[in-house]
């Protein structure tokens, strides 16, 4: 009996030993200037789970915001966004034009390929308070980059209102979208910057030529058509996919012709702005 007792406690003991190894309590520190933020969280090795997301941020060494981090809905998690990544989910960067620095977290939803999302906390000096502004990219993942070189990111991502509309999502396709955040908005520049839209038509279109003796081909060949909108190239992109049906290489996606298609495709782009300007 003795020995079956020291075998349990042996073995309680292999599997507490186990379950802390797996537990690691990770702080993730940004500073720049007077502002500091503290973005931590547990992580379990096993499980692959990530718990107890809290953030401090702190001005001029006074502590302004202490908080546990709320999922944004009862079925999501707030997980940090680039810890496979092995980088930070947590920077103090100015995103906008005033001196004041901004606190942005990059998250992720939790689901099997959705949702990335960020959170940005600005400074109100009259309430001596930092106030958020959350932006959901959705299944597009997304990057910070100066693409205009003046020193404040821009948000590059895709637009995630493509996802499902054609196809199913492993066939689905996005244009490319360009966000930049001032005084607490995220606006859409997405035509500001035609290069990078010129760039991601050329990859779709690749894209679109290599799936042409294939069904699944539409999804790509909206966002392509997307990108071509952008680039004020509209007409003679739906000029060029009547050459595909014609020659039946389009692909049908949840449309029952190819005709279905290209009327679905236009009334999409019409509706999300495409096409208005």
């Amino acid at each position: 009996m003795k020995l079956v007792a020291l075998a349990m406690a042996l073995a309680a003991l292999a599997l507490t030993g186990s379950a802390t190894a797996a537990n690691r309590h990770v702080v993730e520190t940004a500073v720049d200037g007077n502002v500091e933020a503290d973005f931590s969280y547990d992580y379990n090795a096993q499980s692959y789970r990530f718990t107890n997301p809290h953030l401090t941020i702190r001005r001029g060494g006074a502590v302004l915001l202490d908080e546990d981090l709320k999922p944004v809905t009862s079925y999501s998690e707030v997980d940090p966004a680039r810890y496979f990544n092995h980088q930070k989910s947590v920077a103090v960067r100015n995103l906008d034009v005033d001196p004041e620095p901004e606190i942005v977290l990059h998250l992720w939803w939790g689901g099997a390929h959705c949702c990335w999302y960020t959170q940005v906390y600005r400074f109100d000096q009259m309430a001596n308070d930092y106030v958020l502004t959350r932006h959901i990219f959705g299944n597009a993942d997304y990057r910070a980059r100066d693409l205009d070189h003046d020193g404040r990111p821009e948000f590059v991502s895709g637009d995630d209102r493509f996802a499902y509309q054609f196809t199913d999502f492993a066939d689905s396709s996005w244009p490319v979208q360009v966000w930049r955040y001032r005084a607490g908005r995220f606006d859409d520049v997405t035509r500001s910057f035609p290069t990078l839209a010129r760039r991601d038509a050329r990859r779709q279109w690749h894209w679109a030529l290599a799936r042409r003796y294939r069904t699944d081909n539409v999804g790509v060949l909206a966002a392509w058509t997307a990108d071509e909108c952008l680039l004020r190239h509209c007409d003679s992109a739906f000029r060029q996919l009547e050459v595909l049906r014609r020659e039946h290489h389009l692909g049908l996606g949840w449309d029952k012709t190819a005709k279905a298609f290209l009327r679905h495709l236009h009334k999409f782009l019409r509706r999300t702005g495409y096409m208005s300007k």
